[in-house]
């Protein structure tokens, strides 16, 4: 460890020598502050649990996105090649859902995607830098020598090298990986603003990097995702927004934490896993964003040639089931977020709900009262 008590960050894929401590952002971040040990949970935890059991029953503990949908992290320098961004919000397909709930505001001022830390900039992308391969294509690239994060979400190059994307922003390292709401209205997504995460949070924030397992100890609360988050009411900070489509869902921006009381020597974890789960009793993790089960995030080292294998499975959490998990206390709730017909797959869910259990309690979701019958 370094005299300041952080890892140093030195991958070999990396365009300099020059270490880089880990966790991201400040030290008195919201996502570098432990909890404290005997933080309360919520009122609602005890139902949302058993939500996110419904919601994955043959799974009983949490998974962890290794291989696919989850962040590829590249390293620039000052002689990284620098490219200005072409937004294609809207000509992408996956993304029409997104242009029809921001018609109303578009005009020649509104960001289309890119958060003004980006557009009109060149941003350092390093000649090997590739997306995640699928269609969320995240990308995240730590920029060593400003001290600045880029995040990328459904990016692509062309045949000619320009970098295309439906979303970008720039966050400092050393600050408090937080975004800041400005100009964004109900039922957009926070994507058309620059965040590359739903909930609004960088996607470097509770990213497990690989270095950390290396050295044992994560010292930041770490980033899940699951299949039921909350419909319009979000906790923030850390949240900005939400992409929920369940009504009374789990709210993004809450915190998951394994019981700190609970002795992992019950189970029979690899040293990586053991690692992991320390840091959920300590730390916590931070709803972010939907996925089809209850997952963490691991750093995508496939884009390096690299992978996992022989030190972390995507299932090596699984031993410790949901019920050794509570979510904190997360008062007041925010209300907002991304209305779920605008997005395809958020769609099928929130019909489905409705056709099973009615249009009560949804008259507030402007503007679409009464719509739904």
């Amino acid at each position: 460890m370094a005299s300041n008590g952080k890892f140093n960050y030195n991958l070999p894929n990396a365009m300099t020598t020059t270490p880089y401590p880990l966790p991201f952002f400040s030290p008195d971040s919201f996502w570098n502050t432990p909890l404290p040990p005997r933080a309360a949970a919520d009122h609602h935890s005890a139902r949302w649990m058993q939500t996110l059991r419904a919601a994955q029953p043959s799974r009983p503990g949490l998974h962890i996105n290794l291989n696919a949908w989850t962040i590829p992290v590249f390293h620039a320098d000052a002689a990284t090649p620098r490219h200005r961004l072409c937004p294609k919000l809207l000509r992408c397909h996956l993304s029409q859902g997104h242009v029809k709930a921001s018609e109303p505001y578009l005009s020649a001022t509104h960001p289309l995607g890119l958060h003004a830390s980006v557009r009109g900039h060149a941003i350092p992308i390093p000649d090997r830098a590739a997306p995640d391969g699928e269609a969320d294509a995240h990308l995240s690239i730590v920029d060593l020598g400003t001290r600045t994060a880029y995040d990328l979400w459904q990016c692509r190059r062309d045949r000619a090298g320009h970098w295309h994307t439906n979303a970008a922003i720039a966050y400092p390292l050393d600050g408090p990986g937080l975004f800041t709401v400005s100009g964004l209205h109900r039922d957009e997504s926070v994507h058309f603003h620059g965040p590359c995460r739903a909930s609004g949070v960088p996607a470097l924030a509770g990213l497990i990097m690989r270095e950390e397992i290396r050295a044992g100890r994560i010292a930041h609360k770490l980033a899940w995702a699951c299949p039921v988050p909350g419909l319009q009411r979000y906790v923030s900070p850390p949240a900005a927004w939400t992409d929920g489509w369940l009504p009374g869902g789990v709210p993004e921006g809450c915190t998951l934490r394994l019981d700190p009381a609970l002795d992992l020597a019950r189970f029979d974890l690899r040293p990586a896993a053991l690692t992991i789960a320390r840091a959920l009793q300590e730390y916590g993790a931070v709803l972010v964003d939907y996925a089809g089960a209850v997952t963490l995030y691991g750093e995508l080292l496939t884009p390096h040639g690299q992978s996992w294998a022989g030190r972390l499975g995507e299932e090596d959490l699984a031993a410790i089931g949901l019920e050794h998990y509570h979510i904190l206390a997360t008062g007041a709730l925010t209300e907002g977020g991304s209305h779920p017909v605008y997005h395809q797959g958020m769609a099928r869910l929130f019909y489905d709900y409705i056709e099973r259990h009615g249009t009560a309690g949804l008259e507030r979701l402007e503007p679409w009262r009464g719509a739904y019958v």
